[in-house]
């Protein structure tokens, strides 16, 4: 790890800036949680396109008061929210996070925000209503202050949830000099300091009808075939390490009394490196042959994982630093699940998630943060921003061994038509 090679100066100026931060957003803690139940108390799931914008234009306001420059920009779904807090230095730094939830419409009706025993509960205060209210507090702290940086944007999308295509604004990150992305930390408190590559992979069986009971020797059980071939690609998963190959659907046929012609699985696969992801796809393009059967494989979604890299090893020394001084015991672990910092990373952008607040169990009626985790996990963005602001980077030259061949970037895009093959 590269925090003993850190520059004093500025790991005291990230000190310095995450206590202050810390202390401003302990100060404020009431209002942080007023504004969190504003936001909780607006449905911006998947069928509620008013409110994702809603929810965008309410962080717009509360931005533009503490001076911000802020931006919506159009896209088909939604307005991607872009907050600038100029200041007087060089580094560039993004906040990335979404303003999608999973929930449907009427869930913030029925479970608007509680809080219980320290914790709020609600839909999507961990992913991640919370994490933006992070963001934005550490931005209104850093502005009572002398800023070391070019510019901290805080950029929230509308679609992070439905999607597995990088995000149409990407482009305009790949200049950053760091992304944080304020997906909630882990419930132990660690920052997400890798993650997996993945893909949907969908496996489909023809074969052909007939009746059940009359003629079915003159069929061909597409459903048959497919649980051959869930049972071959089954066999895969923990294969190598970290590797996961999940059946998560499965359909066919039509009627009872007829042999089914369709049959198909949607497949989850997830790796630790690339390699062992191709490995995988590759494995599971070996389709089986059966009389009468036809099977293909259609890649429909490929993202990136986050690797460990030189840069991101530093931004991962200096977050924990900051927590260490703050009080907190937090190091990096691995998740499988996917964020838009696997895009940002793929970019060859220095990346470091799950700086939001401590919380957990997403995407279930009982998710929550840990509101005393607040202050402090705005502390370690301020932090962040300041060191990376003063140059904390500027050792591994800004990419810090993130830069990428061209064919590895290319790898890292998604597939339209990745592994399909036909027996």
């Amino acid at each position: 790890m590269a925090s003993p090679d850190a520059n004093p100066e500025i790991r005291r100026a990230a000190s310095r800036a995450a206590a202050e931060a810390a202390a401003w957003a302990d100060a404020h803690v009431a209002a942080f949680r007023g504004r969190l139940a504003t936001l909780v108390a607006v449905d911006s799931g998947a069928d509620s396109p008013e409110g994702r914008d809603d929810v965008a234009a309410i962080l717009a306001g509360w931005a533009a008061a503490f001076g911000c420059e802020t931006a919506m920009v159009a896209q088909p779904a939604g307005g991607h929210l872009v907050c600038r807090l100029a200041g007087s230095g060089s580094g560039k730094i993004v906040l990335l996070g979404h303003h999608d939830t999973v929930f449907p419409a009427g869930t913030a009706t029925s479970r608007p925000l509680t809080v219980k025993d320290g914790a709020a509960h609600g839909p999507g205060v961990a992913d991640m209503k919370g994490g933006l209210l992070v963001a934005l507090t550490a931005m209104e702290a850093l502005a009572h202050g002398p800023r070391p940086f070019a510019f901290v944007e805080l950029h929230s999308v509308p679609d992070e949830e439905v999607r597995v295509v990088p995000f149409a604004t990407l482009g305009a990150l790949t200049d950053a000099d760091a992304v944080l992305v304020m997906e909630c930390g882990r419930e132990n408190g660690d920052f997400v300091s890798g993650r997996k590559t993945g893909a949907w992979l969908r496996l489909a069986v023809e074969g052909a009808p007939a009746h059940a009971g009359t003629e079915p020797g003159l069929g061909r059980s597409a459903v048959l075939g497919l649980c051959h071939e869930v049972l071959r690609l089954s066999a895969l998963d923990g294969t190598r390490p970290g590797l996961t190959v999940i059946a998560g659907t499965i359909a066919g046929g039509t009627i009872a009394n007829v042999v089914p012609q369709h049959a198909e699985t949607v497949v989850d696969v997830r790796a630790l490196t690339r390699e062992d992801f191709d490995w995988a796809l590759r494995e599971i393009s070996h389709c089986g042959e059966y009389d009468g059967l036809t099977v293909s494989v259609q890649n429909d979604g490929t993202w990136p994982g986050i690797e460990s890299t030189p840069a991101g090893e530093l931004l991962l020394a200096e977050a924990v630093h900051l927590a260490h001084e703050l009080g907190l015991d937090a190091g990096g672990q691995l998740s499988g699940g996917m964020s838009d910092g696997c895009w940002t990373a793929a970019a060859g952008v220095p990346t470091l998630d799950g700086l939001g607040p401590v919380g957990g169990l997403d995407h279930s009626p009982s998710e929550y943060i840990l509101l005393d985790s607040v202050p402090p996990r705005c502390g370690i963005v301020a932090g962040l921003c300041t060191a990376v602001g003063s140059g904390l980077l500027s050792p591994a030259s800004s990419r810090g061994g993130d830069d990428r061949d061209e064919e590895a970037a290319d790898q890292a895009l998604p597939q339209t038509d990745g592994v399909s093959s036909k027996r």
